[in-house]
């Protein structure tokens, strides 16, 4: 009796998405963690650990408040105005974020404590100043993962970074 494909292929459809991928667990691994900013150490990247409008608590070690949401006009003008070299980030530096967790959001909650509060009803997302399209900019959603593209008059969440630029623009 030949084995059919067909039936192993209806079988995979109902397993468990984390039954096909390795998964890992947030640790902080691979950031040198210091208050409210963390550098990664492969990729010389510093970011502010909090979304913007949020504050870093010490005695909690955690990220406190609201974060605010901005059209990416208003990001890049609060990143300029906040000086010390932060920036929005480029969507590369961005996707260096992605972490295929076991569980919950797909970013690294030890370095990036209480990220989903920027959930605004669409999942935690956060601009890049990277450009997909005429008009339209990258995002990254860290609730589930993704990358997609909004309008830069849309409503999003910010992190800043510092450090030398990746991607396809850096300089």
């Amino acid at each position: 009796m030949k084995f059919s494909t067909i039936p192993a292929l209806i079988l995979l459809l109902f397993l468990p998405i984390n039954a096909h991928a390795t998964c890992i667990e947030a640790t902080g691994s691979g950031y040198a963690i210091k208050g409210d900013e963390a550098t990664d150490v492969a990729r010389g990247l510093t970011w502010k650990r909090c979304a913007v409008g949020m504050t870093w608590d010490t005695q909690t070690n955690t990220c406190l408040g609201d974060p605010r949401g901005f059209t990416l006009d208003e990001a890049l003008a609060y990143a300029e105005r906040e000086g010390g070299g932060w920036r929005v980030p480029k969507g590369p530096e961005l996707e260096t974020l992605y972490a295929e967790t076991c569980e919950g959001p797909k970013i690294d909650t030890v370095t990036f404590p209480n990220i989903t509060a920027s959930d605004f009803g669409e999942g935690a997302t956060f601009w890049s100043s990277t450009e997909a399209m005429p008009g339209m900019f990258y995002f990254f959603e860290v609730t589930n993962g993704y990358f997609d593209m909004h309008s830069k008059g849309y409503h999003l969440s910010v992190l800043l970074v510092k450090g030398r630029l990746l991607g396809p623009t850096a300089n």
